[in-house]
């Protein structure tokens, strides 16, 4: 396969995008061709022209006398538009500067293309353009100047190493705003992210320790380490926890400790005797626990680095609180400590932050760094989870003193100095275009908007995400350029205030019909595009797609934000290509959904416990499709689709998969397929767990409150529970998924007649579920082992799993997870419940021998795979696998590399 470095907006991604854009329903959009000389938007002509650099908003808006801005023309269609007569902005080359969103609402906005004027470059930014006349070198201030209280962090660069080369910009008095850093992190309300430095385009690096962004999972040169034993690293002792068990419980009791903020949701503390207190804390009361205090050791310690993050002194807590669960009840989860006052600014760093892993290897937080004193190092804010030695692998953010490679830079904010300190590459600013992200608002917001058309435009510099749409329909956004965002490119509905792991998670207002295509989303701090879309309820499909998109550098500043989010019903991420991203690139948080044809390349690089496509904790996720995608170059122990705590239903096929740990994770799920795929150079095809491997009589499970409430809220009529599904909709979804009147891309039917009988283990007398007091291994209270354990109808078996028809190159097949039970003996795996686990598969020693192109990724008629599955399955696999439209943009500049 072939990949790419940077390219231009608007370029075309495939010669089949154009077939394509009919073919999921999408209503007719305008085209933007030119419109006749002198146009005007007066006497009901519906085309309106807009220019940055010669247009006012008191014009006609004809192309000889333009608006000035976009809002104005969009004021200039207001009300005139409909189906059978469109308008149309045409926006000439230029930079548009926004100090708030284009807001398109209703039929009033409707019916209308916002689309670049011929190919003209048009941006639309909230970054300001920093003057050239104010920056200024450091070591050309005078004494008196620096002296001066706004510069009294400049002593802080105490070599001249430090200060050589370094320039200065005074943002105060230009009456720019410096912005906020905030708590963000996974599982935490997400708020916008830090401002950013961009220069000649380019995103600049918050100062920072270690440098660098080049590790491989396990490398320790670019981030701190504590022991690394989770992730398999030789960790340097960087930080590490001060007595965790005294202040958090130990680690095997943090689900039900509540001595930490993830143990303070709703599913942890569903065991707590009074109902009163199982609700979710506040994100506020969260933010007031207990944060982590580390004895600082190698790098941290050499040469009292660590006395650089921050002012010497011990914190004072005043609110010693005492409000974990049950044993842990005097654990003092609310050692909230006081921000320390008056801080000598021109000795003592400010506002550093630790940023990076601190309780697992798949979810990332942010901490500040308080203060020092001795050999520990004390944080405010708590991690999610209970802090881990394991784990941690972070870096240090936004300290002066560290700003010493060229790219970097650091704002003063203390007592309102407001000063920016960077440090160019070459050292000099001159002849640079910079400009300072603080805008905190979309470009563009469609809300109830039907129609509309946004074509050709590039937008750069918001830190929040670009593009919002809200029960939009018909949406075509085609060859935009989206970048240097701190949230994500584009969102097509939106998610209500709760995290991924609850049962009443969703989005909202997606809207359905809605195509985000031949676009180049990049530089990203959240992700790609989120498809929400769709009833669940119903299961009426959303019917939103991404296509035909390069999606790269994403994932930068949040874990758990991919190049596609895929919630709701029927959405599509197709023909993308994929690459370069620390986390996931696909998560799927509903039903019927196709991730097809896509280039996964050089993603997963920084975490653990994470597949390229992740989804996790549902037994209802059904009808999910991702077929004949190449997943190329998975980083770490990482697999290339991770069905997580039991998430069910999904078709895998038709996929190759190579240079990866692992093809496919089916975590105790059940109805899973993995048939029909290649796997090159791969350690397994896959693995999966099974509930009872942690022995037979830990009832309820992990995370089953979860697992329950959601199968109840579409399958099961539960009366008094909190999520529960009506007859009404339990009958919609066993209609819809025994009729066969649903179907995969390659018209097999989706069907699952087996929901009609799944059931959760009850105890038959009280229909409460059965825990560890009711579970017997024989007996006839519901709770017997061929009850909860044998009988594939029971949500807790994984059953019906299959891995068929899998072309091996080296080694090996999938691995089976094995219990072992007592009293009477028997052993457990996949295979106990499905016949077609590790069948039929092609070994080969070498991707020649198989008869496969790489090239082309089609099989020839002669390889020992035509020997083996005949000329029908060669012929079935090379019609419906290409490399067309996957990773190969046409039109661009490629660095191509043919593996």
């Amino acid at each position: 396969m072939s990949r790419t470095g940077r390219r231009p907006a608007r370029t075309l991604l495939a010669s089949v995008a154009l077939a394509l854009v009919t073919s999921v329903g999408v209503p007719t959009a305008g085209t933007a061709s030119a419109a006749p000389s002198g146009q005007a938007a007066s006497s009901g002509a519906l085309t309106v022209y807009v220019s940055a650099s010669d247009g006012d908003d008191g014009n006609s808006g004809s192309r000889d006398a333009p608006l000035r801005t976009i809002t104005a023309a969009r004021d200039a269609l207001a009300g005139r538009t409909s189906p059978e007569a469109r308008g149309t902005v045409y926006i000439r080359g230029g930079t548009y500067v926004l100090d708030d969103t284009i807001r398109l609402s209703g039929k009033e906005n409707s019916w209308v293309t916002y689309a670049a004027y011929r190919d003209e470059t048009v941006t639309l930014t909230g970054s300001h353009e920093l003057p050239a006349d104010g920056w200024q070198r450091l070591t050309d201030l005078s004494d008196d100047t620096l002296a001066e209280p706004r510069y009294s962090s400049n002593t802080r660069l105490n070599t001249p190493e430090l200060r050589d080369g370094v320039w200065v910009f005074d943002l105060g008095a230009h009456g720019i705003d410096p912005g906020t850093l905030y708590k963000n992190g996974f599982n935490w309300v997400q708020q916008p992210f830090a401002p950013e430095l961009v220069v000649d385009g380019g995103t600049q690096t918050l100062a920072e320790y270690p440098n660098g962004n080049a590790c491989t999972t396990t490398e320790t040169a670019c981030h701190l380490w504590g022991t690394g034993a989770k992730w398999k690293a030789d960790g340097p002792r960087d930080l590490m926890n001060v007595d965790p068990d005294a202040r958090f419980g130990p680690e095997s009791a943090w689900n039900g400790s509540g001595t930490t903020p993830r143990a303070q949701f709703e599913d942890k503390k569903q065991f707590l005797p009074d109902s009163g207190q199982r609700d979710t804390w506040s994100p506020e009361e969260m933010r007031r626990m207990t944060p982590s205090v580390f004895t600082v050791g190698g790098r941290a310690v050499s040469g009292d680095r660590y006395r650089n993050w921050a002012p010497e002194a011990v914190p004072v807590v005043d609110d010693p609180g005492t409000r974990g669960f049950g044993e842990y009840s005097d654990v003092p989860v609310q050692l909230d400590p006081r921000w320390i006052e008056d801080i000598d600014n021109t000795k003592s760093e400010t506002e550093g932050w630790l940023s990076g892993y601190l309780g697992n290897n798949y979810a990332n937080d942010m901490v500040r760094i308080l203060s020092w004193s001795g050999e520990q190092l004390y944080t405010k804010y708590p991690s999610m989870y209970i802090p881990q030695d394991s784990w941690t692998k972070v870096k240090v953010l936004n300290v002066l003193s560290e700003m010493d490679t060229a790219g970097e830079y650091y704002i003063d904010r203390y007592h309102d100095n407001d000063v920016l300190y960077y440090r160019p590459p070459n050292g000099t600013v001159e002849g640079r275009t910079t400009t300072l992200q603080t805008f905190d608002k979309n470009f563009m917001l469609l809300d109830g908007t039907r129609g509309v058309t946004v074509r050709g435009l590039a937008m750069t510099g918001s830190l929040i995400s670009g593009v919002q749409l809200l029960d939009a329909v018909g949406t075509l956004i085609d060859g935009v350029d989206i970048s240097n965002v701190s949230m994500d490119a584009i969102r097509i509905g939106r998610t209500t205030d709760t995290i991924t792991s609850m049962p009443d998670y969703e989005t909202v207002q997606g809207g359905r019909d809605n195509v985000v295509q031949n676009s180049y989303l990049h530089d990203l701090g959240g992700g790609g595009v989120l498809l929400g879309g769709g009833d669940r309820a119903t299961l009426e499909r959303g019917n939103n797609v991404a296509r035909h998109n390069e999606i790269t550098r994403f994932s930068k500043l949040a874990a758990y934000t991919p190049a596609g989010y895929m919630y709701g019903v029927g959405n599509t991420f197709e023909y993308n290509y994929v690459h370069d991203a620390p986390h996931m690139a696909v998560q799927i948080m509903g039903n019927d959904m196709r991730v097809n044809h896509n280039h996964f390349y050089d993603v997963v690089k920084n975490a653990g416990d994470m597949g390229v496509v992740y989804a996790g904790r549902d037994f209802t996720y059904l009808g999910n499709e991702i077929a004949y995608n190449h997943f190329e170059k998975i980083g770490g122990s990482n697999d290339a689709l991770y069905m997580d705590d039991g998430a069910t239903g999904v078709r895998f096929h038709h996929n190759v998969v190579s240079d990866a740990k692992s093809g496919v994770n089916f975590n105790s799920g059940h109805s899973n397929t993995a048939n029909d795929n290649v796997f090159i150079g791969v350690d397994h095809v896959g693995h999966g767990g099974i509930y009872h491997k942690n022995g037979e009589t830990r009832l309820p499970l992990a995370n089953s409150w979860v697992l329950e409430s959601r199968y109840n809220t579409f399958l099961d009529v539960r009366e008094g529970e909190k999520y529960s599904a009506t007859p009404r909709t339990v009958a919609a979804w066993h209609a819809h998924y025994t009729n066969g009147k649903q179907k995969y891309s390659d018209g097999k039917p989706i069907t699952y007649p087996e929901i009609t009988d799944w059931y959760v283990p009850r105890v038959t007398a009280t229909g409460e579920e059965c825990t560890a007091a009711a579970y017997t291994t024989s007996g006839t209270n519901g709770c017997s082992r061929a009850t909860v354990w044998e009988d594939p109808d029971s949500v807790w078996v994984p059953s019906r799993v299959e891995i068929d028809h899998a072309v091996i190159v080296g080694c090996c097949g999938f691995i089976e997870t094995k219990a072992d039970f007592a009293e009477p003996a028997a052993q457990y795996s996949l295979s106990r419940w499905s016949n077609r686990v590790n069948t039929s598969p092609v070994l080969a020693a070498s991707v020649a021998e198989t008869g496969l192109d790489l090239g082309t990724l089609r099989f020839s008629a002669s390889g020992s795979v035509a020997r083996s599955y005949g000329a029908a399955w060669v012929r079935e696999w090379n019609r419906s696998v290409t490399t067309q439209g996957v990773g190969r943009p046409a039109n661009r500049d490629t660095d191509a590399v043919h593996r």
